[in-house]
């Protein structure tokens, strides 16, 4: 992703089928990476994948590019995201992790792929944000990450 391009996504001020933002937060901490989790899961089910971006606010559906901060950033590592992808997606998750600056604040990219034989499922429950056997997508009515609402969501 380019600086331009993270620009613009935050400047639209509004997640898409293909973008969602999550506020800032370590990867060790359970809670953090639970809504990340969820987020990751309904990419993976996208065609074409998605993006998570780590580091934008969602106060009232305004939202606000505070950035991580040093000491958050440093757990975003690809080996540990990887491992703790691993105790929530079956099967496994492809995804690359980027780190960007924007205004000078830095973000976590996640660029997610679509899953390449089934589905991705969640394997375990984390309570209200995650349900173990659940498939997670982006849904056509709004940008959001939810259990599958229709049968169409469903085919695609």
């Amino acid at each position: 992703m380019t600086d331009q391009e993270l620009a613009e996504l935050i400047a639209l001020g509004h997640e898409t089928r293909g973008v969602e933002f999550k506020g800032p937060g370590r990867s060790s901490n359970r809670q953090v990476m639970a809504v990340v989790v969820r987020a990751v899961l309904g990419m993976a089910n996208r065609r074409d994948g998605g993006r998570v971006i780590i580091g934008i606010e969602d106060n009232a559906a305004i939202l606000t590019p505070v950035g991580l901060s040093a000491a958050e950033l440093t757990t975003w590592r690809f080996d540990d995201v990887a491992a703790r992808l691993s105790e929530y997606a079956d099967p496994g998750v492809e995804f690359a992790l980027e780190v960007k600056e924007y205004n000078g604040k830095k973000y976590v990219i996640l660029h997610i792929e679509e899953f390449t034989e089934i589905p991705v499922l969640c394997k375990r429950d984390y309570p209200e944000v995650q349900r173990s056997g659940a498939c997670y997508v982006r849904s056509r009515r709004k940008p959001e990450t939810s259990e599958i609402p229709t049968q169409t969501d469903m085919r695609e």
